[in-house]
């Protein structure tokens, strides 16, 4: 009994350290930058999205998007973001920081 309840516990330990940001977690962060650069959050993302790795935890994420402008057009944008992971959980946006957006009308 006492060996079940150590290994459980040491299973447990293992699951609670810092994983590693893989592509998902960076397409979460930048789609959040973008959403939350928008005027009109309710972009449709083009899904044609290219993820580089620039070091250890910094990431340049690449997409088009179609987003509604000032005067309710709709119009499509090729978006640059660059984003850094900090620490902890990179699943969570909150521990993302934004480094650079930039908007291109095409």
């Amino acid at each position: 009994m006492k060996k079940a309840i150590l290994l459980l516990s040491f299973l447990a330990f293992m699951g609670c350290g810092n994983s590693t940001p893989d592509e998902s977690n960076v397409k979460e962060a930048a789609r959040a930058a973008i959403i939350q650069n928008l005027k009109n959050p309710d972009a449709k993302f083009h899904h044609n999205e290219v993820v580089t790795k620039i070091s250890d935890s910094s990431y340049q994420y690449v997409e088009t998007i179609n987003a509604t402008n000032g005067f309710g057009a709709s119009i499509k944008q090729d978006v640059t973001v660059k984003v850094k992971w900090l620490k902890g959980d990179p699943s969570e946006v909150t521990n993302w920081s934004i480094l650079d957006i930039q908007f291109f009308d095409r």
